[in-house]
């Protein structure tokens, strides 16, 4: 009885969130979560992200200059500058989704080194432009700076970044960003 009870809570709670969406977000909802929250750890929570940074990538994503497979420019189409501005105003205006356990330590503490002059102390961006990596999702972040590393992404400061940096590494301070 429990266990239904807290289902339905957090469904409703779901719903809610899901409700004060606006109409604009709705095709975001899907992948993104009603809060800005993923629940694929391969696709990015919005939640709490930078507005102009999120202007940015929406707007590159609807003109074809950023691709991935899961969000393809026709998920866009139609969408103009100022519905992007809406949809960033919103997201970012989220609160960020923070892990329930930090696990302090691990080794991707000590790559993170590399991270702090942009991304700040905290993984929360010094400038609106770059994107805040703290409570990203694990998967995301990994993806992210294996395909800045490859070249498949391109950005070139991040591109030279990720090419200094091993797999292992990518994947230790991908956890300890998506724990922070």
């Amino acid at each position: 009885m429990k266990k239904l009870l807290i289902g339905l809570i957090g469904g409703l709670c779901v719903m809610n969130a899901w409700a004060e969406a606006p109409e604009l977000a709705a095709t975001c909802v899907a992948c993104h979560g009603p809060a800005g929250v993923s629940s694929n750890d391969m696709w990015p929570n919005l939640a709490g992200q930078q507005r102009d940074y999120l202007v940015k990538q929406i707007s590159a994503f609807r003109d074809g200059d950023r691709t991935n497979p899961a969000m393809p420019a026709a998920i866009l189409q139609g969408v103009s500058d100022d519905q992007i501005v809406q949809l960033a105003d919103y997201y970012s205006a989220l609160d960020t989704a923070r892990p329930a356990a930090i696990q302090d330590g691990t080794p991707g503490q000590h790559v993170r080194a590399t991270c702090v002059s942009c991304h700040g102390m905290t993984g929360n961006t010094v400038t609106s432009l770059w994107p805040n990596l703290s409570a990203q999702k694990e998967g995301y972040l990994k993806k992210q700076l294996l395909d800045y590393k490859s070249g498949e992404r391109d950005h070139p400061i991040m591109q030279v970044i990720a090419s200094e940096l091993t797999e292992q590494q990518i994947a230790d301070v991908a956890k300890y960003y998506s724990q922070h």
